[in-house]
């Protein structure tokens, strides 16, 4: 994994990303959360997926969660208020492809 240079890390402190996860509850019942993730905490949390349990509002902060899929409703107050657009998800597989998606995102911010 490339590791971020000083002001990369510095955008990535800056830029959050809005995630939709989707796992199952203890009991067995699918669920789905939309998390915001600081870019800088992308990798981290990726590998932390990977364990048995993990909680992920230790990693950002749950704006809607629900079990089974997202309504109708819930899908366009995350397009309409967060920007979130379902059509373009990406599936990210790990830690090594979330730090090359910071990595792009971080060059297509202005300076500041």
């Amino acid at each position: 994994m490339t590791e971020l240079n000083r002001s990369e890390r510095m955008l990535a402190e800056k830029t959050v990303c809005v995630l939709l996860v989707r796992g199952e509850s203890p009991e067995g019942t699918p669920i789905y959360a939309y998390l915001a993730v600081r870019a800088d905490r992308l990798s981290e949390f990726m590998i932390a997926q990977q364990g048995e349990s993990f909680s992920p509002e230790d990693y950002g902060v749950i704006i809607a969660s629900g079990e089974g899929e997202p309504d109708d409703e819930v899908r366009a107050r995350m397009e309409g208020e967060y920007n979130f657009n379902h059509s373009m998800m990406l599936d990210v597989q790990g830690a090594d492809q979330a730090q090359e998606m910071i990595h792009a995102l971080v060059k297509t911010q202005p300076s500041t």
